[in-house]
C-alpha cells in the first residue's frame, strides 16, 4: 500500500467537534472530558489503519533501537499503540489546560542550557526549532505569562488553527500568535526578521517535511535508520541571520511535571548555496540527536502517525 506524503491526508475531526470537547472541558473538567476522549481515541484508533501502523511500528522502531535500555519490557503490541494514541488526546486536554492557568510554573522542571530569562535578556530575538515530540504549547503558554517576547508560531495544517480558534470561542482571554503558512516566501521572511529584530521569537517544527515542497529534503541517521528532514526551517533560521535554539516540553511520567529543554544551537546558522548540506549537518546531527535521546525517553508523546523514515519520493 502506497501511503501519502503526511501533508496529504484528510485530517480527521472537525472545528465543532473541537469545540464539542473544549465544552465538555469547561463545565465538566478532566472527568468529563476523559470520559468523552475514550471512545473518541478508540474508533479513531480503529478506524485508523495508516496511524496505527505508523504508531506500532514507531513503538518497535524504538524499543530495538533501544535494546537493553528499552524503555518496553517486551516487543510493544496493540495496547502500547492505543496506549500511544491516548496520549495524544490527553495531549491535547494539556494543551488546554496551559492556555487557561492550570500548569504553574513550578511545574515545569527546566532541562536546558538556556532559560527563558536569558533570551528575555537578550536585544535580538531569534528561531527556536521545536518537533511533535512532546507538547510546546505548555513551554508558550506559560512564558506568554511570565515574558513580554512574543512568539510566533508558524503552523502548516489547518487542524492547528481550527483547535485554536475553538480554544478561543472558550477561553476569548487565550492568546495565541499562530501564522498560518503553506509556504515560507520572501514576503513572510521578510515579516519575520522584522519581528526578531525588534525581539520577537519564531517557533517552527523541524521534524516534518515541507507541505508544498515535499522533495527538499536532508537525509540523518534517526533510531538507526535515515529519516528525511525538512530543509525549510534550517534555511529560514540562515536567511533571518539570528540566534538558534531547540525546545522541547515533555511531561515526566513518573512525577507528572513537564521537562523544559531550551537548548542553544549557534548564534548564527550561516547556509553557503554551493555547500548547503554540508554546512547544515552538524546542527541537523545535534537535532537528531536530541530528538532521539528524548524519544527514547518519552516514546509515547511522539506524534507522528505516519511512516516517518518513508521517503516523499517514494
Amino acid at each position: 500500500m502506497v501511503e501519502k506524503h503526511w501533508a496529504k491526508k484528510k485530517e480527521r475531526g472537525s472545528y465543532w467537534g473541537i469545540v464539542i470537547v473544549l465544552r465538555a472541558y469547561q463545565y465538566g473538567g478532566h472527568w468529563l472530558m476523559r470520559l468523552i476522549l475514550a471512545p473518541v481515541i478508540t474508533y479513531f484508533f480503529l478506524t485508523g489503519g495508516a496511524p496505527r501502523r505508523a504508531s506500532l511500528a514507531f513503538l518497535r522502531r524504538v524499543h530495538s533501537f533501544a535494546a537493553e535500555q528499552s524503555p518496553f519490557a517486551a516487543e510493544p503490541g496493540w495496547r502500547q499503540s492505543w496506549y500511544h494514541f491516548w496520549q495524544f488526546g490527553l495531549h491535547a486536554l494539556a494543551k488546554i489546560d496551559a492556555w487557561v492557568g492550570k500548569v504553574s510554573k513550578n511545574q515545569v522542571r527546566n532541562c536546558g542550557d538556556t532559560h527563558f530569562d536569558d533570551l528575555e535578556k537578550q536585544p535580538q530575538g531569534g528561531i527556536l526549532i521545536g518537533s511533535h515530540l512532546g507538547n510546546l504549547e505548555v513551554a508558550r503558554a506559560l512564558a506568554s505569562k511570565k515574558y513580554t517576547r512574543r512568539m510566533n508560531v508558524l503552523v502548516f495544517t489547518q487542524h492547528a488553527q481550527s483547535f485554536n480558534r475553538a480554544l478561543k470561542n472558550v477561553n476569548p482571554k487565550v492568546d495565541i500568535d499562530l501564522i498560518q503558512v503553506t509556504d515560507i516566501d520572501m514576503g513572510l521572511t521578510m515579516l519575520l526578521k522584522e519581528r526578531i529584530e525588534q525581539g520577537e521569537f519564531v517557533v517552527i517544527v523541524g521534524d516534518r517535511t515541507s507541505v508544498t515542497q515535499p522533495g527538499q529534503t536532508i537525509e540523518q541517521d534517526f533510531l538507526g535508520k535515515p529519516a528525511s528532514f525538512a530543509l525549510g526551517p534550517w534555511i529560514l533560521a540562515s536567511v533571518l541571520e539570528c540566534p538558534v535554539y531547540f525546545l522541547f516540553c515533555l511531561k515526566n511520567p513518573d512525577d507528572g511535571h513537564y521537562d523544559l529543554y531550551l537548548n542553544h544551537a549557534c548564534d548564527q546558522l550561516r547556509l553557503p548555496r554551493k555547500s548547503r548540506r554540508e554546512a547544515l549537518q552538524p546542527v541537523l546531527k545535534a537535532y537528531s540527536e536530541m530528538l532521539e535521546e528524548l524519544v527514547m525517553r518519552y516514546p509515547y508523546q511522539w506524534f507522528n502517525f505516519f511512516d516517518f523514515w518513508k521517503k516523499d519520493s517514494q
